[in-house]
């Protein structure tokens, strides 16, 4: 996990904006923004965690009692507001706020759910407006700092571990779910979470982001893993391709062509790149061999507390991409009925050229059974 300080300096921040922007407060339930800000990896449930954050005062998190000892033993802000099972919360924060008799002036995050809205406004009276803050954090999460770059490399590693041991472990007759249980065995054994395994046997590999299922892997099939593990709050995400036995020739070539484009668009990768550019970049290659209509989806995605955030690297896009924006890059071609390639792996974009953050071998995976 992050040092204490770096989450004080992103509640700065935003105290900062608060004064800068006339409002009363900032309100965010469990989400990307509340772990940035908290460091807590929460869901939003029926009983309301909350963190209240005032341009003059201490950060506070409002919480029910019995969660508390957990929640302190987690994050850094030290004063919790408990409520009991028999009280409404939304009076703690009315109680916490200065009365006001003309409405306050809320920032909230876009992943509010609106039940907390309404009784929220209800509770301290009504708003006078109500300001989305996801563009300012967004800002501050696009350019990543050398600490959250060290974790994403750390669970670059350990995926990569993950996933090159479950290739050597393929046997036939093994289901999808199967191979996918050993990726993430060993995304805990190494000491990350396991978020996602997306394992495709033949056919299925030609379907973008399918649900690993029962089918069991037979002769030729091309295996596709596109898997992740998060470290310290920081995600990664790549994938990587094999075939059982000796590939065919179109195997071979639609996955030198799907190469082919994610080497020449990360060598191009660079600050000032428009993202819309960098996706032709890769879309041109893939186009002018003939399979254009294949590759059914945008390049790439930022990646940090999120596996997809911003930078979205699609047609389009005239975001230019900055020092510390970190992205996967992860052209494919899907053959419906046959077989799907692609490859990814994660950069983060330098003046000397883009450090890319995976490292395990792009080459199509010759698995011997």
């Amino acid at each position: 996990m992050l040092e204490d300080r770096i989450f004080q300096r992103r509640v700065d921040r935003v105290r900062n904006h608060i004064r800068e922007t006339g409002s009363d407060f900032v309100f965010l339930t469990p989400s990307p923004a509340f772990q940035y800000l908290t460091g807590l990896d929460l869901e939003m449930r029926e009983r309301l965690v909350g963190l209240l954050l005032t341009a003059d005062d201490v950060p506070k998190m409002i919480a029910p009692s019995f969660e508390v000892s957990n929640l302190s033993s987690g994050t850094w802000i030290d004063e919790i507001l408990p409520w009991e099972e028999e009280e409404n919360p939304y009076s703690l924060i009315s109680e916490t706020l200065s009365s006001k008799t003309t409405g306050y002036s809320v920032l909230l995050d876009n992943s509010l759910p609106l039940g907390v809205y309404w009784s929220l406004e209800k509770t301290i009276g009504g708003f006078r407006s109500a300001v989305s803050l996801t563009p300012y954090l967004g800002e501050m999460r696009l350019i990543k700092s050398q600490a959250e770059l060290d974790l994403i490399k750390k669970a670059g590693r350990i995926i990569d571990d993950a996933v090159m041991l479950a290739f050597s472990k393929a046997q036939l007759g093994m289901t999808e779910m199967e191979m996918k249980q050993i990726v993430q065995n060993e995304t805990i054994r190494l000491g990350a979470k396991p978020t996602f395994a997306a394992v495709q046997f033949g056919a299925n590999s030609a379907l973008p982001h399918a649900h690993p299922s029962t089918r069991e892997l037979t002769a030729h099939d091309i295996v596709l893993l596109d898997c992740g593990c998060s470290l310290g709050g920081y995600n990664t995400d790549m994938t990587r391709v094999g075939v059982v036995g000796e590939p065919t020739d179109e195997q071979k070539h639609v996955h030198s062509v799907v190469l082919k484009a994610e080497q020449t668009a990360i060598e191009k990768i660079a600050p000032g790149l428009a993202c819309g550019k960098a996706d032709g970049i890769a879309r041109r290659i893939i186009e002018e061999s003939g399979y254009g209509e294949y590759f059914t989806h945008r390049l790439g995605h930022g990646i940090g507390i999120e596996v997809h955030e911003p930078p979205y690297l699609v047609r389009g896009n005239p975001c230019e991409l900055r020092v510390g924006m970190t992205h996967s890059v992860e052209p494919g071609i899907y053959l419906e009925g046959k077989f799907g390639i692609r490859v990814e792996d994660l950069v983060c974009v330098k003046d000397g050229g883009p450090e890319v953050l995976t490292y395990s071998p792009r080459n199509l995976i010759q698995i011997d059974i």
